[in-house]
């Protein structure tokens, strides 16, 4: 059985075992349970299959004076043993029916180019590719 449900304390360990794997590319250390669960423009959504946690995803919503409530999706992972079986378009969907619900104008997203079926995915679920380039100042 396949699920969609909200992140819960007890995730963490799972989650981070699924962030580690190879073809992850995912720094987790900044992976605080408490805090993501506590934060109402957060969403994070747990894919469990048959009772086993097989993924992850984040839609992140705020406002911006130009543009109204928007998000961003971060973070949209599928444990290595269950790739190829449509959970990553599931989970996507189920955050674009969130951010519907939500009334966001619009969502975000950034993917690494090497990330082919990632990209093919997306761009599937009506996302486009801008001529915009992300900048981005670390401050840690």
């Amino acid at each position: 059985m396949l699920t969609y449900r909200k992140l819960q304390k007890g995730d963490k360990e799972k989650l981070i075992a699924i962030f580690q794997q190879p073809s992850a590319m995912y720094d987790y250390r900044e992976f605080d349970e408490d805090a993501l669960i506590a934060d109402a423009n957060c969403n994070c959504v747990v894919i469990e299959k048959d009772g086993e946690i097989a993924g992850f995803a984040s839609l992140i919503t705020y406002r911006v004076p130009t543009k109204g409530l928007i998000g961003r999706i971060e973070d949209v992972i599928v444990d290595e043993r269950y790739r190829g079986q449509g959970l990553g378009r599931g989970v996507m969907e189920n955050l674009i029916a969130l951010a519907k619900e939500k009334k966001i104008s619009l969502i975000d997203l950034t993917s690494n180019p090497q990330r082919f079926a990632a990209r093919k995915l997306y761009e599937s679920l009506g996302f486009e590719i801008h001529d915009t380039g992300v900048f981005r100042l670390k401050l840690k």
